[in-house]
């Protein structure tokens, strides 16, 4: 049996003010854990992108997850590479992958905290294969029949990601490529596949499925659907949880999501039972 919890999407700003009052800060973030936490966590906790754009604020969430979860599991998201001011563009030297390093360099002090980044990770006699991956335009290309113009001027005008974030993460091309090499790497061997994006936009939300800006929720991922009979896909990014089997694969999204998406109110960490 396969047993992990799983959430995304925690936007840990948007539900905690940033500031420099540290014991202010812990207080609210022990309310906040306790509000997302299920009855009775699991051993595992997998991660599936866009922790908070502070990484000072991500270090406390961890840490005290740490004491809660046996196991973390985390793979990037796109949230994970914004530089949200001048200051922090200038702290990480105008370079979104300087402070994802910074990320990757407080987790390695761990043993039981791991990034998925193309890499492979038996716990309990479960394969976690992944990384954050990256979107490629399809949607919009292939389903809503837009031309590369189209889409790539949609993309500069209404994303974030277009404005936030600097250096290769920038380059979508580039930076799918290379996500997908580390994807190649992993996903024979994985029980559990953990991306930030969906590879597949068979359940894009209805009030989405004619908007240009999914282009850049998902991927294609036909090329892997051979290769994931009995496994289990976890994604974030679209902001609405979802839990469905396709292609022989379950696919399970256990986003939180920004406080508004919620009514105000935190969803809980989500447990994923599976036999197998």
């Amino acid at each position: 049996m396969i047993n992990f919890d799983l959430i995304s999407d925690i936007h840990l700003d948007f539900w905690i003010k940033y500031s420099g009052n540290y014991s202010k800060l812990e207080e609210q973030m022990d309310e906040f854990i306790q509000s997302i936490l299920p009855d009775s966590p699991s051993n595992i906790l997998v991660i599936a992108g866009d922790l908070g754009h502070f990484n000072q604020q991500n270090f406390i969430f961890i840490n005290k997850m740490m004491e809660i979860y046996k196991n973390i599991l985390i793979v990037a998201g796109n949230h994970d590479y914004y530089l949200e001011s001048k200051s922090i563009k200038n702290k990480y030297r105008k370079n979104s992958l300087n402070r994802w390093n910074e990320m990757r360099q407080f987790i390695q002090r761990f043993s039981n905290v791991m990034i998925l980044d193309g890499t492979l990770v038996e716990i309990d006699n479960i394969n976690f294969g992944g990384c954050g991956m990256w979107y490629d335009f399809q949607y919009g290309y292939q389903v809503l029949k837009a031309s590369e113009l189209e889409v790539f001027n949609h993309w500069k005008s209404v994303s974030n990601d277009s404005v936030l974030i600097e250096g290769k993460p920038r380059l979508v091309e580039l930076m799918f490529q290379e996500e997908k090499q580390k994807l190649n790497q992993v996903l024979y061997q994985s029980d559990v596949i953990v991306t930030h994006f969906s590879p597949d936009w068979a359940h894009v939300p209805i009030d989405r499925a004619h908007d240009l800006a999914t282009s850049f929720y998902y991927f294609d991922g036909r090329e892997f659907f051979n290769q994931i009979k009995n496994k289990i896909w976890c994604f974030g990014h679209v902001h609405k949880r979802m839990d469905y089997m396709h292609y022989d694969c379950r696919f399970v999204n256990a986003s939180l999501g920004y406080p508004g998406e919620n009514k105000g109110l935190p969803s809980k960490i989500i447990n994923v039972n599976h036999y197998v």
